[in-house]
Parts: structure tokens; sequence; C-alpha cells
């Protein structure tokens, strides 16, 4: 049975609560009239997380901002690399570019990430995931202007995505990589969210 590097932080109640959209943010949390926490807010994540293994030496992709690839890597939202062939094949289908089809195929508002990095790594490490569809995302929009809807289209199956959500790799990657990074591609940030409409 193998040993999983990531199984502390995957076991931890808020990796599953994190993995369904759990938001953990003071200023989001639900308050009594005494500002106690009632209820934390709740925005896309994914549909009924499934236990999912890794092995060492699986590929994997994620889109980022504009950071350190290793920063990037530190994020928990990945794709295999079925579902990211899947997104490369509807941008081409539908003619947009893959930063855009990420974000209609995953639930990615540009409030979330610009999407002007993507990173190709393989887990260097057995690790367990949380994997799963996206659910609908209603998240306040940017600069004030009202709220981001995006409903799922799971029904679909051409935009039907599973998602990864790996726990722990923002302690350990610095230390004890547990993914290593292969390559590190640019992308215009413009072009991921052109045609990207507020509805």
């Amino acid at each position: 049975m193998p040993v999983f590097a990531n199984a502390a932080a995957f076991d931890a109640p808020a990796g599953r609560l994190l993995a369904l959209g759990t938001d953990f943010s003071p200023g989001r949390a639900l308050v009594d009239g005494q500002g106690r926490v009632v209820a934390h807010a709740r925005t896309g994540g994914m549909m009924s997380p499934a236990r999912c293994a890794l092995a060492a030496g699986t590929t994997i992709y994620r889109f980022g901002s504009q950071q350190s690839p290793r920063e990037i890597g530190k994020g928990a939202w990945w794709l295999e690399k079925r579902e990211f062939e899947q997104v490369i094949n509807f941008a081409n289908a539908h003619g947009i570019f893959v930063g855009l089809a990420m974000r209609l195929l995953c639930l990615v508002p540009p409030e979330w990430s610009d999407a002007s990095v993507l990173i190709r790594a393989r887990v260097a490490q057995p690790l367990l995931a949380w994997r799963g569809l996206a659910n609908t995302v209603v998240t306040p929009a940017g600069e004030g202007g009202g709220v981001v809807r995006m409903p799922h289209q799971n029904e679909l199956s051409a935009r039907r995505v599973h998602q990864l959500f790996i726990p722990g790799l923002k302690e350990r990657v610095a230390v004890d990589p547990l993914i290593s990074l292969e390559h590190v591609f640019h992308l215009d940030p413009d072009d991921s969210a052109r045609g990207f409409l507020y509805l």
C-alpha cells in the first residue's frame, strides 16, 4: 500500500471543505449578533468530491496568474492530462484561446485568475487528491460590479471536465517537493478573458 506524502492535509476536514468551494476568509464569514462565525460562504468548488490517488510520474496542469511558477505550483487546483487535452480540444473546436476555454469548462472567472501562466508538472511522490466536476460559481465581481454567475453545464458531455484539488502542496512544495515543474507557458491575459461575458 503506497504512503501518500500529503495524507495529513488530505484527511484534515478543511481539505474537503475547500474542495467544495468553502471560503474561510474572515470577511466573507456569516456571523451572529455577537460576531461569532455561524457559517462560511461557499462558491464554486466541485460537486461530490471523490478520493483520488495520484501515482508518482502523473502529469498534471495548472493555470495561474503572474507569479513565479513555484508559487503557482503551490496551488491546489489542477487538471490531469486527459482533462487538459479536453480543454485544448474545446478551444480548437470553438476557435477560442485555451485560457478562455479553461474559464468556461472549469468555471474560473477573471476575478480568481488572469490565466496568464500555464504550468505542466509531474507528481513527484504518491499524492491524494479530491476529484470532481465544477460546481456553479456565484462570487463578487471585481471593482464593485455586482456578482459573477457561472452555472455549471455538467449535463453536456463536451463541458464536463473533472478537476483535482490537491491539499498540502502549499506547505511542502518549497522544502520537500511533492511535484516537479516541467514547463512554463506564458499566455496573454487579454486572450484568456476575451469574449468572457458577465451575465
